[in-house]
């Protein structure tokens, strides 16, 4: 896919953090290399890998993070649906309908300014979920 997606965690409205090794983990540990200290690779196979790039806060946390050009293998977006659920995060891209979250309680924790801008969360329980609204 020719787009970018982001997660971002926040707690009351300021940014946050979840644990930078669950979220690897999430991908899957042994898909994962890190070429640079704030990007990782991740390779599924020959035809499905991405750039993933932190946000840090802290030595231990990401506060976020970017993937350029996702690939379509199911694994990633799973990955993605898993990481909704660690905390506050939020999921969202350029042109989506409305913002991502693994459940509605989520919403309390955004900024103001990203729900006028992008619009209320909707709830997203599986990569094929998350999909979906991508295609939409």
């Amino acid at each position: 896919m020719s787009l970018d997606v982001y997660l971002q965690v926040f707690e009351n409205g300021e940014s946050a953090g979840i644990s930078r090794n669950s979220v690897r983990k999430a991908f899957g540990v042994a898909f994962v290399s890190e070429p640079e200290p704030n990007r990782w690779e991740v390779r599924y196979d020959k035809q499905n890998s991405c750039d993933v790039f932190l946000s840090s806060h802290g030595p231990t946390k990401l506060e976020g993070f970017s993937i350029n050009r996702p690939c379509g293998d199911m694994r990633l977006w799973d990955a993605l649906a898993l990481i909704l659920t660690m905390g506050n995060v939020v999921f969202y891209f350029p042109g989506c309908r409305t913002p991502l979250v693994a459940n509605l309680d989520v919403s309390r924790h955004l900024p103001r300014d990203m729900i006028a801008s992008l619009g209320e969360p909707i709830v997203a329980g599986s990569g094929a979920e998350i999909l979906r609204e991508i295609q939409q």
